[in-house]
């Protein structure tokens, strides 16, 4: 059975999901707008990322950064996949962050920069004991009710978590959290994220985000690391990949999903980003016979 609670005490909510599968999920895209703390309970799940696919074992911890992602859910020995996620909006991460210093004096920063916080929306990593007592302690209470309807224990938690979070070692983890915690920024994402999809040009989206075209490239580099046009092209084409090894979908069909008016200017672009046509890749490369993951998995 899978669980879902809201908690609306703020003006943005947030949601405790746990979620059970008893079989093999198969590659799928799923777009959030807040940033996604979750831990595998049972099972294997794998985030599709470039040109690998991630594991993450029973028993670890990961967080999705607002956007769009590519899972896998495989089952575990007990016949299920079990996983349980936190959602939480910028707005409610710097509510708490802002109470853990008035309340208990507590401060955090993080001048942790390596290529894996750089170059990926994700961070994995194995949870320790705390953690795992803290999301096997909401499993429970999620079986039992005891969350339900109780938006002070759910702000508890949603509290405990956090610190937890930012209480450890200096790394991924904490630069993850202290950045989702910025609202302004948290804003230009969602903005950019909303219309990746959309037949739209780089000053439309200058617009959106209140920015002169400048002003706008200069934050996207420092968001995401790379300009706007190849960035988006390259998100394009990413989801082009996943529809065409995971759905019967046309090329045809799959290139206009993903913004691409001119079949033939798409085509091209697949083929320069991953050296054969999206018909090739199709053929090499489906998932639709076997759900495992089919890319190598890198670390």
């Amino acid at each position: 059975m899978n669980y879902a609670l809201t908690n609306q005490t703020a003006a943005t909510s947030f949601d405790i999901v746990r979620i059970t599968e008893r079989e093999n999920s198969g590659v799928h895209s799923s777009s959030i707008t807040r940033i996604a703390v979750g831990y595998i309970l049972s099972g294997t799940k794998y985030i599709h990322f470039n040109d690998y696919s991630y594991p993450i074992a029973e028993g670890c911890l990961f967080l999705l950064d607002a956007g769009f992602h590519y899972e896998e859910n495989i089952v575990g020995s007990n016949g299920k996949f079990e996983q349980i996620t936190l959602f939480i909006s910028p707005a409610i991460l710097q509510q708490v962050i802002f109470g853990l210093n008035i309340n208990y004096g507590l401060s955090f920063v993080s001048h942790h920069s390596c290529s894996k916080c750089i170059s990926r929306n994700f961070v994995i990593a194995e949870a320790d004991t705390l953690l795992r007592n803290f999301f096997q302690g909401i499993d429970m209470s999620l079986r039992t009710s005891g969350l339900q309807h109780n938006d002070v224990g759910q702000r508890i938690k949603l509290n405990e978590l956090v610190y937890l979070l930012l209480s450890g070692d200096e790394g991924c983890v904490r630069r993850k959290v202290l950045r989702a915690a910025d609202t302004e920024s948290g804003q230009f994402v969602n903005t950019i994220y909303e219309n990746i999809f959309n037949d739209i040009s780089i000053e439309m989206l200058a617009e959106l985000t209140n920015r002169s075209l400048t002003s706008f490239k200069k934050e996207f580099k420092r968001l995401f690391n790379e300009p706007p046009h190849r960035w988006i092209i390259d998100q394009r084409l990413d989801r082009a990949k996943i529809l065409l090894s995971s759905t019967n979908r046309t090329v045809s069909e799959i290139g206009v999903e993903c913004a691409f008016s001119n079949i033939s200017h798409f085509i091209k672009l697949f083929k320069q980003r991953f050296g054969e046509t999206p018909a090739s890749f199709r053929r090499h490369n489906s998932v639709l016979k076997d759900s495992r993951p089919r890319v190598a998995v890198g670390e």
